[in-house]
């Protein structure tokens, strides 16, 4: 008799193990945390060159640091430089952070963003200093909504947003627009 309920006892509990183990069996103790937004890569010191179709240069992107995200194709930079290579003058952009956007060809640039210029014979010496820079790469057209400090040759203007188009060579300014002219004596 005590065998048999022994027995009847060690039954009832591996039949309420067993449904214990498939009843809790898709649930998790502790639920992952999905964060979709997570860098897949990281480069530091390093220089992109992007070719155009010709096989040279149209621009180099150097950055001290650079976290990939597969989610967005996004990358968020940590002090990058641009350099716009084209005939008529090469100009640089330098910015303390930006985020690249692979697949619309976008990088804005945020925090001290500055755009500078060369001269050369037939252009004065540019530069654009602002806290917010949407470049599209592919026409090289650089816009902000924000206030903008343009200086170039006996020029200084303030105004609140600017679309650049550099290879047009066309620089509009959109409102607010204030200006120095010191005339060369």
């Amino acid at each position: 008799m005590r065998t048999s309920i022994s027995l009847i006892i060690v039954l009832i509990l591996a039949l309420f193990s067993l449904w214990l183990q498939e009843a809790f069996k898709d649930v998790p103790i502790i639920a992952p945390k999905k964060d979709k937004h997570f860098p897949d890569y990281f480069m530091e010191n390093f220089s992109l060159t992007k070719m155009n179709t010709a096989g040279q240069p149209d621009y180099i992107l150097q950055a001290r640091k650079m976290k990939h995200f597969a989610d967005d194709d996004s990358s968020e930079l940590d002090y990058p430089v641009i350099e716009f290579k084209q005939d008529q003058g090469d100009w640089s952009v330098s910015a303390n952070s930006a985020v690249f956007m692979r697949q619309e060809n976008i990088i804005l640039l945020y925090t001290n963003v500055r755009i500078r210029r060369a001269g050369s014979a037939s252009n004065a010496p540019l530069s654009i200093d602002t806290g917010y820079l949407k470049i599209h790469t592919e026409n090289q057209l650089a816009e902000t909504d924000q206030l903008a400090h343009i200086k170039t040759g006996a020029l200084a203007l303030d105004t609140k947003g600017m679309v650049f188009d550099n290879r047009q060579g066309i620089l509009k300014l959109l409102s607010d627009v204030r200006g120095i002219y010191d005339a060369p004596r």
